[in-house]
């Protein structure tokens, strides 16, 4: 059934299948393809939660992209495949290379086994798989990637799995930075020390990122998978040039109509901080946001990406400010409770 006409390509009711599909990028994913008229199929696991799933019209199948021979009823029949899952946190790189690569390995062998005909698999990366870049140069798809932790390395390692079947499937990876908005826990620790009245900035240099609304990204990875120009990397962002952490927190504090005052952490008491809490992790076998791996990314002086690729090629044009994203964000988390 034809829909509207879209960027250099038309654009049609699919049968869509999201990974990953109970965390925050999925489920924003799949309320936007059910308000685009689209049929979904969610692939959960056991223990996922639902709450962000629940009384909408989408087909749940349980399955894990560990086991490979789960994902049979998954991937069969579908049109166009997202394949958003991943391991954020994991108290060791075996715990990212069993989701982030060898789970990748485990989508596209079952595609090929049971959906060869599939018109398009869309990889949600990140930005990590490419590697902090210096400020004054963002970078593009054309750059060599750098990753400097095990989670981007396994995502890295999870696209080219992905991008090696380009001669039998039609693939796409998408590389988002920072990614924030309702439904995320990440970004949330900067929301709870504003509303305390505290902004930090680590060490005594401001340090540069590349962000993106969740709302942004879920129209960049629907672009690229309704698109028949859609090919190879891109990355996606706000179409900004950046921010500093410290902007970043004003525009919070703004957003929760607060004010806080600026504290500099040093990095060497922070390191030997992070390192105790990454050996108490390892011990204990938890998960926590903060470990020698993020830290390692945190001390970099940029996180920045280039854009243009997919404004240029397919049309991507970014519609959430900083500050109505902040705004609606800071809205969410008070009014769930987060706050």
């Amino acid at each position: 059934m034809l829909l509207t006409e879209g960027h250099h390509s038309l654009k049609f009711i699919v049968r869509a299948l999201v990974t990953g599909a109970s965390g925050f990028i999925g489920s924003h994913l799949v309320d936007r393809l059910i308000a685009e008229g689209h049929t979904v199929t969610a692939l959960i696991r056991e223990s996922s939660r639902l709450r962000w799933l629940k009384n909408k019209p989408v087909k749940l199948v349980t399955g894990d992209v560990r086991q490979l021979e789960s994902l049979q009823m998954a991937v069969e029949l579908q049109d166009v495949i997202f394949h958003v899952a991943g391991a954020i946190l994991s108290p060791n790189t075996r715990g990212f290379e069993q989701t982030n690569h060898f789970g990748s390995e485990n989508m596209m062998e079952a595609i090929m086994t049971y959906n060869p005909d599939v018109q398009k698999v869309v990889y949600v990366s990140s930005l990590a798989a490419g590697g902090p870049t210096l400020p004054e140069r963002p970078i593009k798809e054309s750059d060599d990637p750098n990753p400097i932790s095990a989670y981007g390395r396994t995502k890295l390692a999870g696209e080219e799995v992905v991008l090696s079947y380009v001669d039998r499937l039609n693939v796409v990876v998408i590389r988002p930075p920072v990614v924030y908005g309702p439904r995320d826990r990440g970004v949330l620790n900067f929301f709870r020390l504003v509303a305390k009245g505290v902004k930090l900035n680590l060490g005594f240099r401001e340090r540069y990122l590349s962000i993106i609304h969740v709302t942004d990204l879920v129209t960049a990875l629907i672009l690229a998978g309704l698109n028949q120009d859609s090919s190879g990397s891109y990355y996606v962002d706000d179409g900004t040039s950046g921010w500093t952490w410290l902007d970043l927190q004003h525009h919070i504090a703004n957003a929760m109509e607060t004010t806080a005052r600026t504290f500099r952490v040093p990095l060497t008491p922070l390191f030997i901080y992070v390192a105790l809490s990454t050996a108490s992790q390892r011990f204990f076998h938890s998960r926590g946001w903060i470990n020698l791996d993020k830290f390692r990314e945190m001390v970099q002086q940029a996180w920045l990406c280039d854009s243009s690729r997919i404004q240029n090629q397919l049309g991507y044009k970014p519609s959430v400010s900083i500050e109505k994203g902040m705004k609606n964000t800071a809205e969410w988390y008070r009014e769930i409770g987060w706050l």
